[in-house]
């Protein structure tokens, strides 16, 4: 993962995957338990402010990498953020995790995140969830726009969007030819 400008990229011949549109970063800590807990506000106000900076709408989201612990508590306000920061109408959109493949990555957390969400994009194609035995019933998905991506598919919308943690980091990105 190499992170440059792109008319320099452009200039050096580099390969570019994939372009971060937009990002934005929060916490949320002096409103909760500890620093570390999940919080829906902090969660929401990160994804919106991001796909403000990234001129994004959210009917331009196909594929969604999440933090994704694997927790009852942390899962389930990950998934509500994301409803309520793009909403549950619209055209279908994935949600996916390495979690599942690697385990927790600790600090390489992020990078990987966004190393999958590049790749979904400059390949067109989002990966199966591994390890995924039954969907969480308390992510309440039925009825809206989002599944787990269970089954590999190709993605053909333009933009993905990758989030983490209690201190939450969120870039869109979008493909290298837009």
């Amino acid at each position: 993962m190499l992170l440059k400008r792109l008319g320099d990229a452009i200039a050096d011949g580099d390969r570019v995957y994939a372009v971060i549109a937009g990002s934005a970063v929060n916490n949320d800590g002096a409103q909760k338990v500890s620093f570390t807990a999940p919080s829906v506000s902090g969660r929401v106000a990160v994804l919106r402010e991001t796909l403000e900076i990234s001129g994004a709408e959210p009917g331009d989201l196909g594929y969604l990498e999440a933090h994704g612990t694997g927790t009852a508590l942390g899962d389930p306000i990950e998934i509500e953020a994301i409803k309520q920061a793009f909403g549950t109408e619209g055209a279908p959109c994935g949600i996916g995790s390495l979690k599942g493949n690697f385990g927790r990555l600790n600090i390489a957390a992020g990078i990987v995140g966004l190393i999958k969400a590049a790749l979904v994009l400059k390949h067109g194609y989002v990966p199966p969830a591994v390890n995924v035995r039954e969907i969480n019933p308390a992510l309440e998905l039925e009825g809206s726009r989002y599944y787990v991506t269970t089954e590999g598919r190709e993605h053909d919308r333009g933009r993905t969007n990758w989030g983490s943690g209690s201190a939450r980091a969120a870039p869109a990105a979008a493909p290298a030819t837009s």
